[in-house]
């Protein structure tokens, strides 16, 4: 996870700060697209907050889904609750939404992350090892 910031302008003019968004990834694999509905860009430690994500399945089939959150070493977020969520059923091209619980424990910018979603009719798995990114501040 990096911000970058970036001065720029010629000698002897003032110049301008230019710092980069934290990403917000949209995550596609084809029959099954992945979108963050909702991720803050702040956060202060310790206070927990929600990722909500939208799972759409664009099949023909329906889906019954289940995900399973993997905690990432050394990571300054931790999840909260269980770690295999069973989210139900998808019917064929339409979407369910999703809510995450999260706690921030350390401060810096953290990946937001390992997401493994599980068809569990077919055993398909999509994995998703970064859903986006967020800065975490002291109190």
């Amino acid at each position: 996870a990096v911000v970058s910031t970036q001065s720029t302008g010629n000698f002897g003019e003032r110049g301008r700060l230019q710092s980069s968004q934290l990403q917000r990834l949209i995550q596609q694999q084809g029959e099954l697209v992945v979108t963050v509905q909702s991720l803050p860009h702040f956060i202060s430690s310790d206070e927990q907050f929600q990722l909500a994500l939208r799972l759409r399945n664009t099949t023909d089939r329906k889906y019954n889904l289940h995900v399973t959150l993997n905690q990432i070493n050394d990571s300054g977020l931790i999840w909260v609750g269980d770690i295999k969520k069973v989210v139900g059923e998808v019917l064929p091209c339409s979407h369910l939404d999703v809510q995450l619980d999260i706690l921030p424990i350390k401060s810096g910018v953290w990946d937001v992350g390992e997401i493994i979603i599980e068809n569990v009719l077919t055993n398909k798995r999509f994995s998703y090892p970064s859903i986006g990114q967020i800065l975490v501040g002291l109190k």
